[in-house]
C-alpha cells in the first residue's frame, strides 16, 4: 500500500495550521429535542403513520419525528429541516433501499438541523446518503450493503457523522465523497469498497477524530483530499494517505495530530504536518514545486519499520523530535537521524507489533518532544513523542 497526502482548500475556514495550537475537538454541534416528538411512526400501527416518508411529508421544518422498531423504506428530506430519531437503535430500526436508488436523500436545501439518529441503512443501490446544496447530522447510524459508486455522496453540503458504523459496501468510487462542502467525522468506524477511496474531499474542509478507517485487503487509498483544509487527529488509518495543493495555495494543509498511520505512506505537493503520530511501514514523501509549494513538518512523531522513512526532494522542511527506528531516517541523503532534536535509539515501545505504541517507563522519547509552549503534555511536562504525547492526547492516551 502506498499512502500520499495531497493538500489544498477553497473552504474559508480559520484552522491552525503549523503553530503550537492544534484544532477544536469535533462533536455533535447540535442538541436532540425534548419533550415530547410531533410524529410518531410505527410500522405495527400504533402511531400516527406505519411509513417514515408518510411523516415526512405531513411534517414542517423544525418538526421531531420518532420511529419505533420496524423495516422501512427510503426516505428523502423534501426539503424539510427534521429530526428523525428512532426509539430503540440501529439494530432494531431499519431504512431498507431494496437494491433500488438512495437510501436518504437531501438535496433541497435543508439546514443544519436536519438529523437520522438511531438506524441502519441498508441495501442502496446508488448510496446510502445522498445531499446535495444541504445539512446532514448522522448520529448513530449504520451503513452498510451498500453498492454502486459511494456510501454516502455530498455536493456542496455540510455533513456531520457521530458514532457511525460503515461496513459491507461495495462502493467503486469511493466511501465518502464530499465535493466543496464541510465535512466532521466523529468516532467513525469504515472500510474500503471495491476500489477507489475510502474518504474523497475536494474544495472544502475536513476534520476527522477518533475514527479507525481501513483500506487493507481491498483498496489502497484511505484518503485523498484536494485543495481542501483540515485535520485528522486521533485516529487509525490504514492505507495510501493523499493530499493535493493546487493553485499556489500554500496555506492548504490537511494535519495530523495524534494519529497511526499503518502502510506504505507519502505525502506531495504541499504544505503539511504530521505531529505526535506514528508511521509504521511506510515513509512520507513530499515533492517540493513551484506550482505547489509548501514546506512539510514532522514534529514529535515516530516513524519505524520501513525501508526508508522520510523522502524529499526540499530540505528546508522541518523534522525535529521525531524517532526513527528500524528505518534509515532518509531515503535521499538528507540525514535528519539525530538532527534538531531526532533519535535513533530504540524507543523501547510496549509492544508496537502488537499494535501498542505506549512508551515504556525508560523510553528515551520521555519528554523527548519539542519543548515549546503549545506543545505540552496533558499533565503540562515537555512533550512526549508518540502517540500519547501532546495537549490532544486524552489522559495519555486514546
Amino acid at each position: 500500500m502506498i499512502v500520499t497526502l495531497l493538500l489544498a482548500a477553497c473552504a474559508n475556514v480559520a484552522v491552525p495550521m503549523h503553530g503550537g495550537e492544534a484544532p477544536p475537538l469535533t462533536g455533535s454541534p447540535i442538541d436532540a429535542p425534548t419533550g415530547t416528538a410531533d410524529w410518531h411512526v410505527d410500522a405495527n400501527g400504533s402511531g400516527d403513520f406505519t411509513d417514515i416518508q408518510d411523516a415526512i411529508d405531513a411534517a414542517s421544518s423544525g418538526d421531531w419525528i420518532l420511529v419505533k422498531d420496524g423495516t422501512y423504506g427510503p426516505i428523502d428530506y423534501a426539503g424539510k429541516s427534521l429530526w428523525i430519531s428512532s426509539v430503540n437503535g440501529p439494530s432494531a430500526t431499519i431504512i431498507d433501499a431494496k437494491s433500488r436508488g438512495y437510501g436518504v436523500t437531501a438535496t433541497l436545501g435543508e439546514t443544519s438541523r436536519t438529523a437520522l439518529v438511531g438506524f441502519t441503512v441498508q441495501n442502496s443501490s446508488e448510496a446510502a446518503v445522498y445531499t446535495d446544496f444541504s445539512s446532514l447530522h448522522l448520529e448513530d447510524v449504520r451503513l452498510t450493503d451498500t453498492t454502486g459508486n459511494y456510501v454516502l455522496y455530498g455536493h456542496g453540503s455540510d455533513l456531520e457523522l457521530q458514532d457511525v458504523t460503515i461496513d459491507n459496501n461495495d462502493a467503486r468510487t469511493a466511501v465518502f465523497y464530499v465535493w466543496r462542502g464541510s465535512t466532521q467525522l466523529n468516532s467513525v468506524t469504515a472500510e474500503c469498497g471495491r476500489g477507489g477511496y475510502l474518504v474523497y474531499t475536494g474544495h472544502g474542509y475536513i476534520q476527522i477524530d477518533w475514527s479507525d478507517l481501513e483500506c487493507s485487503g481491498r483498496a489502497s487509498t484511505v484518503f485523498y483530499s484536494e485543495h481542501t483544509t483540515g485535520t485528522i487527529l486521533r485516529s487509525h488509518l490504514v492505507g495510501n494517505l493523499v493530499t493535493l495543493n493546487e493553485d499556489k495555495h500554500p496555506e492548504d494543509s490537511v494535519d495530523l495530530y495524534n494519529t497511526l498511520l499503518e502502510g506504505s505512506y507519502s505525502t506531495t505537493y504541499g504544505g503539511i504536518l504530521i505531529r505526535n503520530s506514528v508511521v509504521d511501514g511506510g515513509k512520507v514523501t513530499y515533492v517540493n514545486n513551484a506550482d505547489y509549494p509548501g514546506t512539510p513538518v514532522i514534529e514529535s512523531s515516530i516513524l519505524l519499520n520501513s525501508s526508508c522513512a522520510f523522502s524529499s526532494d526540499s530540505p528546508s522542511g522541518t523534522v525535529r523530535n521525531s524517532s526513527f527506528w528500524n528505518t534509515t531516517a532518509s531515503c535521499e541523503g538528507v540525514e535528519y537521524g539525530g538532527v534538531d532534536g531526532n533519535l535513533t535509539d530504540d524507543p523501547e515501545l510496549v509492544d508496537a507489533d502488537a499494535g501498542d505504541y505506549h512508551l515504556t517507563p525508560g523510553s528515551p522519547l520521555r519528554n523527548a518532544g519539542v519543548d515549546e509552549s503549545g506543545y505540552e503534555d496533558v499533565d503540562g511536562s515537555r512533550n512526549d513523542i508518540g502517540l500519547y504525547g501532546g495537549i490532544y492526547s486524552q489522559d495519555g492516551g486514546w
